[in-house]
């Protein structure tokens, strides 16, 4: 279980945890849990964005 206290758009915002959920239901399912990279540079400089507002 995860919970957060965070409002807005938390997935989009912070890909490593997008990555995670997407791992741990593909193991769960009996898939590899790796996919192929894909191009997060803009999901991570909204990260940073965030986490420079703070």
């Amino acid at each position: 279980m995860f919970g957060t206290y965070l409002h807005g758009p938390v997935l989009p915002k912070n890909p490593h945890i997008a990555d995670l959920l997407l791992s741990l239901a593909l193991a769960r399912q009996g898939e590899p849990p790796e996919l192929p990279p894909l191009d997060d540079a803009a999901e991570i400089a909204a990260h940073r964005a965030m986490l420079a507002r703070h």
